[in-house]
């Protein structure tokens, strides 16, 4: 069901984004300063970009961080058909694969990256963090890294009119959402440049998803917990009183920066990203 809830909302989601193949040609960018300082270069490293969406961040990994043929794992049909075609039409190099991310798992080799990445609302899809964090620790070479960009579990206990509508963690349990939403419009600044050099289009109106959803809740403990419990060494935790693109509710103030627009929540702060790395150790 989730994946063809997303299979509708790619094809959404892009309608608003203009020549994306000239702005990735021209070495453009979708990375945020707080990926960009997480990952650093990436020149020489082997890379996976899990739930790698359509794929303009694994593209991004090339012309910002100097990634060399990356590869990108999405559930999504439609997300690894596009990024497949703008990976072509650009020409920056990049494998997609498309494959629900626990078979991937279980079907690659071990130890094979040196970088395992992640960014912005990855983690409610999936319905079992000790599984993933088994399957991250398990593509992981020695000394390898595991760094994530995500949305605060905090950030999702609230629906978009700030009332406390769902859990802090749902411990596994799945909770039926009406779909993947055309989140791209409603994040839009007044119809500005989605990030500076790619333009927003109006595209698809009313965007409505015929296919619900199924989405977990995970709290930090869990999230932590489940990657410590693997053996991985934590090397940096970060939160932030901001979220990078994504208006998370009605009432929100945006800020522009260099990479694009950064939303504030309007009252006393509240946590809506963190940021978080691990390194595999060397075996003994």
């Amino acid at each position: 069901m989730n994946r063809a809830s997303w299979n509708e909302a790619i094809i959404a989601h892009n309608s608003h984004k203009v020549d994306q193949h000239i702005f990735f040609r021209n070495k453009g960018s979708t990375l945020f300063m707080e990926e960009k300082d997480l990952l650093g270069s990436l020149a020489g490293l082997s890379v996976c970009h899990l739930q790698c969406n359509a794929g303009q961040d694994t593209l991004s990994l090339v012309t910002k961080l100097g990634a060399d043929n990356p590869v990108g794992v999405d559930i999504s049909d439609s997300a690894i058909e596009f990024a497949t075609q703008l990976s072509k039409d650009s020409g920056i190099k990049a494998t997609f694969i498309r494959a629900d991310i626990f078979d991937y798992f279980d079907k690659t080799e071990s130890d094979q990256f040196d970088v395992v990445f992640a960014s912005y609302g990855v983690l409610g899809w999936l319905s079992s963090m000790e599984r993933y964090a088994a399957g991250v620790n398990k593509i992981l070479k020695p000394g390898g890294r595991y760094c994530l960009v995500e949305f605060h579990p905090v950030n999702f206990i609230f629906n978009r009119d700030l009332v406390h509508e769902y859990p802090y963690s749902s411990a596994g349990t799945p909770l039926q959402e009406s779909g993947v939403s055309d989140y791209v419009a409603f994040s839009a600044a007044g119809g500005e440049d989605i990030m500076p050099g790619l333009k927003y289009a109006t595209g698809i109106q009313g965007f409505k998803n015929t296919n619900p959803t199924y989405e977990f809740c995970w709290g930090l403990a869990d999230v932590l917990g489940s990657l410590v419990g693997t053996g991985l060494q934590l090397t940096h935790f970060k939160e932030y009183p901001y979220s990078n693109f994504c208006k998370m509710y009605n009432d929100m103030t945006p800020e522009k920066v260099e990479e694009g627009t950064r939303w504030h929540f309007t009252g006393p702060m509240l946590p809506l990203m963190y940021s978080l790395s691990f390194q595999k150790p060397y075996s003994r």
